[in-house]
């Protein structure tokens, strides 16, 4: 039991360290990774009214590195056991008005988004995951009616597993070093 608690304190005191953020501004910029670096959060269903109202997403959150270079809301409608995709960078370029930005001319391109079911709500029974592709395949990195999620340069997959249409709405900024 002792050699387990020496274990843990250790570790402890190894993120304290570690410090446990990505501020250092000393480092190269490229090492910036924010894949994953927010776990899906479920949003509550809201108190009073009709209850069946859905609440809107959050306002998706940019680390403070970064220069929000495009943000917006939309609605999509995922059918019973089909897919939605979003091209991360051919969005931000579209809605930045800047058709150059690419995977390779964005430095650090991040993509903060968040996700509310509004279609069936309650959400009781709603099947939705979102996935990256990878060459070994799709990772999920999120299952979940509501909640947020940092990815990059990425093509995101809506994935509908369950029997009927959903339609989620999605809010996301975008961001790049400058």
């Amino acid at each position: 039991m002792k050699v387990l608690a020496a274990a843990a304190a250790a570790f402890l005191l190894g993120l304290a360290a570690c410090g446990g953020d990505d501020d250092d501004t000393n480092g190269p910029t490229d090492i910036l990774t924010p894949v994953g670096t927010k776990v899906d959060t479920p949003t509550a269903a809201p108190d009073g009214g009709n209850g069946n109202a859905a609440p809107e997403p959050a306002t998706p959150q940019l680390d403070e590195e970064l220069t929000e270079i495009a943000s917006d809301r939309f609605d999509a409608v995922v059918e019973p056991g089909a897919t939605y995709l979003v091209d991360t960078i051919a969005l931000a370029a579209e809605v930045s008005g800047d058709p150059g930005l690419n995977c390779e001319t964005a430095s650090n391109f991040a993509f903060g988004f968040t996700w509310q079911v509004q279609d069936p709500f309650p959400t009781d029974g709603v099947q939705l995951a979102w996935q990256l592709r990878r060459d070994s395949g799709p990772v999920e990195i999120a299952n979940t009616p509501a909640g947020e999620q940092t990815v990059g340069c990425e093509v995101l997959t809506a994935v509908n597993s369950g029997p009927t249409p959903i339609t989620v709405a999605i809010g996301y900024r975008a961001g790049v070093i400058r």
